[in-house]
This record gives C-alpha cells, structure tokens and sequence, in this order.
C-alpha cells in the first residue's frame, strides 16, 4: 500500500508540474498594444497619429485587428507611461511572435513595436524561482521554420582580417627590428622589444583555435546587436567547417532590415575637451533645455531627433564653431547613491577623435576600487599605444573625454604622460553596463569582416502549414498507435494509452522549462518518441502474456513482465540516447533540435512506461481486485 501511495504521489507531483510549466502555451495570453503618438517620415519630419488611425486599426476586419483577432476585441486601458487612449490589451490564445511582428511590420506608423508585448502569464511569474530574472519564459518558441523570417548565411573574411593585422603592426615590427638590430636597445629594453615582438607575432599567426575563438566573438557581437533590437528568439549558430555563421531571424521581413540590425553598433571614441567652449555653454543658463533632455530620454520612447534639435539650438546660441569642437551630453546615473538611471546631465564641447575602439586590444570589466560601480580595463595595441602616449603627452591638464556612442561616460583630466600600453575607463557603470562598453571595445579590435554569402526568406503561410502539418502527424501517430494497442491488447492498451498520454505531457513540460524553439526536426523528433514511447510497452505486455499462457496469475506475471523486461528497455533506451547526445554535439541548430527531442522524450518514455504503467497495473491488483489479464490477441493451439 506505501508503494502504491509513493508512487502516486511522485508521478502526480511531476505531471502536475510539466503540466503547468506547459499551461501557459495553451492558455489566452494578453498581448499589450500601444500605440505611437507621432513618427518621424522620410525626411525626419515629426507626423503625429491622430486618434482616428486608431479607430480605424481597431474596426479594419480586413488589414486591422480583426485581421489578426477575429473573434478578440482590445480593450483600452492605463499604462504607466503611455498616454490616456494609446494603450489597449487583447485576449487571445497561440499568440506568436510571428504574429506580433506580423501586425507591427503591417502597422509601422501605428504600433510602437518598442513597448508592445505579449504579457507573461501568470505561472510564468510562479516559476520565477527557476531564474534570475523576476518571469520565467515558459513558451515554446517557433524555429525559422514554423513562423517564417529571415534566415542570413555570413563568412569570415580572415585573409582581410589578417592584412589589416599587418597593416596595422608592420611599422611597429620594423621599427623594432631596426633598434634591436642596430643596438639602441640594451638590457631591459630590449627584452620588452623582444617580448613585444613575440606578442605581435603571435597575433599575426591565425591558427584554427584563433580563426574559432574570433567566430565566437563576432557570433556574440551579432547576438547582442539583435537582442538590442528586442530580436530575442533569434538563432545564431557557428558553422566551423566553413568558418561561416548562420543567423536565423524569426519574425524578421526583409534582407535590408536582417543586415542593417547585424550591422548596426555603438562605438566607443576618445575626444579631447575644450575646456573654454564647455564652459561657456554651462554659463550660458540652459538648465531648461537640459530639463527637457532629461525627460525626452527618461521617457519609454526616447526620440534622438528631438534630442538632437535641442543640441542644435544650443550650440547656435553659444555661436559654437566647428573649429571649437561638437556639442555632445555628459550622462551619469540618478538618485540616491547614484543608483537610478542613466540620464544625461552636463554639457560637453569636444574636439574631433584622436583614438577609437580600433586602438584597443582587449577590454574586460572589473569592480572599480573604492566603489560601488565598475571600470573598464583596456590594453592598447601597438599602435594604439603610440597614439595614446603621445595624446597624454599632447594634452596635460585637460580632459580626455570617453564616448559610448554619443554619450560621454567619463572625461578623466590627464595627469600625466601614459605609457604602458594599459588604461581605465571609469565612470557610473553597472556590471552590465560595464560588460557592454567592454564588449565594443573588444568589437573594435576585431574589425573581423563577414561577407553575405546567401540570404532567404520563409513566409509565415509556409510556416502555419507546416506547423498544422507537425502536429497533424503527430496526433495521426498517437491515434494509430493508440487504436493498434487497444485493438492488440485490449483493456490493457488503456494503460499503455495513458503512458503514453503523460509522456506528451511530461516531454511538452520539459521543452517548455528549457525555453526550446521548437522546429521541423523537433516535430519529427516528437512523432519519433511517440512511437518509440511504446515500444518499452509491447516488450512488457508480450512477455506478460507468455507467462499469463504458462498458466501464472495476473499478480505474477506483471511482475515477471515489469522485471524481465527492465534491462532490455534500459540497454535500447539508453543505446539511442546516447546516439541523440552524439547528434547534439555534431549537429547544427535543426540537428540539436532533432536531438533534444528525442533525448526528452525517451527520458520521459521510460519514466512512464517502467514507472507510472507499473502503478497502473498496481492499483487495478489492489483496488479492482483484477484476477485475469485482458491482454489481448491468443494463437489458436493447433
């Protein structure tokens, strides 16, 4: 009896789990609509949105929301920091990704594709235990495949990589090789040269360590580039052997689009402050147009332009030359301990840029001494650090101003002449931030070129089809299999039916937590666990009715079927697993797909087959008092 309650309690507290980690795929979502309030055309002109396009949007049934919606209306609703009328919710089920950009891809002028969002259900927030983040994402994501987008195919460029290596450390090595060999260099000198030599040496060497470590890095780079433009279900897969990579962009419309987001970037530059003209611009009394800066970026859709309009107008008052420099926003973090977002808060005049990312080498973020915030430590390559000594050397007294994109993050005053080759980057960075300005630094001293080899598109339509196809087959299979084993073996399918039931449910469950995006080869994956799922219960159920023939009782021969056929199911099962861990460590991202499905669902097959069929067997002997196995079809003795 304590078995049987054990068991049930094991096998209704993992079903029940997977089945609400799940839920929320089966669900209605909220997705949260909001809608712009101008946009800029063409020409950068401001275009406000009149109420009336939105009105239009809500009763368009041919290319508005009853498109996408027919039988969901959007209810209008408050959101914090969206204007009264511009922010409405939909209730609705299957709400893809696809779908969302779908809408946001027809309506550009219309839906701020920043702030509309599928709302996290709340089992979702339940299971936030289960990450860092405050919502655990328990939707299983459509591959490239199943909801269409775009898919680009870049390859390295390393003999360009490499030339521009050399055209960038070549005066460096002669000019060592010539001091070394002429004697100008004694003692510690010249083993510094000698070990510098070495060092660019061994950069100029590009092994296939190198060439992959370099693949990672521009992987990383074009990841962090996409999921800055909310690209999040992105695929971004190495593909060595061809020294390419392999960018799959679900939801994305056109080539244009896919390039310019994996193009696209910040840069990290080095200005040097015009004290005279900087200070002339803070006396000039522009606390209000400082205000407003403050509040356009502090807003949830920061318009540059307007920021930009407003820089402008300053420097036009201040009659700033472009011989003085350029006018640009000095930003640092708000509230209490400098705790609150990055918002600008001074002025800074600048001249043109005498070094960017190109001159760095490295870059790695570290806790700043003292502090709460981080830094960013650098090293210089050779000729950046030419270059940065002789700046130092240039402009004592002033102030090196550091830029991360248009922003200045630090001016530190230059003390005195820095040699060496190593830097700081210090101002009010989180360990976020930190990495990031770190990780453009290192972007720009890999200039690593990516030639588009192909670029494809798969349409939505295509995607539905295939995703009705997917699961088409795959609920074809689990009713053929379930008619054959009830027709086969009679009352005793039933249980194999419920295995099988659970083993859907349990694998479904697993995908969900891992956050799988769900392609071809997965469904293929999924209609092959369903048929092997009920393998391990034919071998149990032949083996029962050989002994149910030699004439044992039902309680006997479940337990001679359950425990003969133990090591035979373990051996098969655990012989094709390791043939899908194989597949994922070989494979590309269809291949890995393919793999972890089978991995799953063969885990979960086995669980459910050796463990939760045997309870079902268990509580028909103690509860239905069962005498005789209903096992199914007998030869006939000749």
């Amino acid at each position: 009896m304590n078995r049987i309650l054990n068991r049930t309690i094991v096998t209704v507290l993992a079903v029940g789990f997977f089945f609400l980690a799940f839920y929320p795929n089966l669900a209605t979502r909220d997705l949260s609509i909001v809608f712009l309030e101008y946009y800029r055309d063409a020409n950068e002109k401001r275009v406000d949105v009149p109420d009336s396009k939105i009105q239009e949007f809500m009763a368009d049934k041919e290319n508005g929301l009853h498109h996408y919606f027919p039988d969901s209306d959007c209810r209008f609703e408050p959101r914090k920091g969206v204007a009264e009328g511009r922010h409405c919710v939909v209730e609705a089920r299957f709400i893809t990704a696809a779908k969302v950009n779908e809408i946001m891809q027809a309506h550009p002028h219309l839906i701020d594709d920043r702030r509309t969002i599928v709302e996290p259900h709340w089992l979702e927030r339940a299971f936030s235990f289960l990450t860092e983040k405050g919502v655990k994402n328990l939707t299983i994501k459509l591959g490239l495949d199943l909801q269409g987008g775009m898919r680009a195919i870049f390859e390295a460029d390393y003999q360009t990589y490499l030339d521009k290596l050399k055209e960038k450390y070549n005066p460096v090595i002669d000019e060592l090789e010539t001091k070394i060999r002429t004697g100008q260099l004694q003692g510690k000198e010249k083993e510094d040269a000698e070990a510098r030599l070495e060092q660019i040496q061994s950069v100029l060497t590009l092994s296939e360590e190198r060439k992959e470590e370099l693949l990672k890095q521009a992987r990383s780079i074009i990841d962090k580039r996409l999921v800055a433009q909310g690209m999040t279900e992105s695929e971004i897969r190495l593909q060595s052997a061809s020294h390419s990579i392999a960018v799959d962009m679900p939801g994305a419309a056109n080539s244009a689009e896919v390039l310019d987001r994996i193009r696209d970037t910040v840069t990290v530059e080095y200005r040097v402050v015009n004290d005279d003209a900087t200070t002339r611009v803070k006396e000039g009394g522009y606390q209000e147009e400082l205000k407003e800066l403050r509040e356009i970026y502090a807003s949830a859709r920061p318009d540059p332009i307007a920021a930009q309009e407003i820089l402008d107008k300053i420097s036009e008052d201040s009659k700033l030359t472009p011989r003085e420099g350029k006018l640009f926003l000095g930003w640092a973090r708000t509230g209490a301990n400098d705790s609150g977002k990055m918002l600008p808060n001074e002025f800074y005049v600048l001249g043109p840029v005498v070094m960017d990312g190109s001159d760095m080498a490295d870059a790695r973020a570290a806790p700043a001494p003292n502090s709460a915030f981080y830094m960013i430590s650098f090293t210089l390559t050779g000729t950046g650090a030419d270059t940065f000594t002789k700046i130092t050397e240039e402009n004592l007294k002033k102030r090196l101003a550091v830029l991360w994109g248009d922003r200045v993050v630090s001016a530190p005053t230059i003390q005195g002449v820095i040699a060496g080759g190593n830097g700081q980057i210090t101002g009010s960075f989180s360990k976020k931030q930190a990495d990031e300005v770190a990780d453009v630094i290192r972007e720009g001293a890999l200039p690593l070129p990516l030639e588009v080899l192909s670029v494809s598109y798969v349409g939505p339509t295509l995607g539905q089809e295939s995703i009705a196809k997917g699961v088409y087959s795959v609920v074809l299979g689990f009713v053929l299999i379930i008619i054959f084993m009830l027709l086969y073996y009679r009352l005793t399918g039933i249980i194999a039916m419920i295995a099988l039931f659970l083993n859907l449910i349990l694998m479904a469950g697993i995908l969900s937590l891992m956050e799988f995006t769900l392609t071809l080869p997965g469904f293929a994956g999924a209609i092959l666990t369903v048929g092997m799922a009920v393998d391990a219960n034919v071998l149990i159920f032949e083996r029962m009715k050989e002994d149910l023939k030699a004439g044992k009782s039902a309680s006997v021969a479940i337990d001679s079927g359950f425990d003969a056929s133990f090591w035979t199911i373990l051996d098969a099962n655990v012989t094709t697993l390791i043939a899908s861990i194989i597949l994922y460590y070989s494979g590309d991202g269809a291949i890995k797909g393919f793999a972890i499905v089978l991995f799953f669902g063969l885990v979960s097959s086995m669980f459910t087959a050796l463990y939760v069929s045997r309870l079902c067997f268990d509580i028909a002997l103690r509860f239905f008092n069962m005498k005789t196995l209903s096992i199914g079809l007998r030869r006939k003795k000749s």
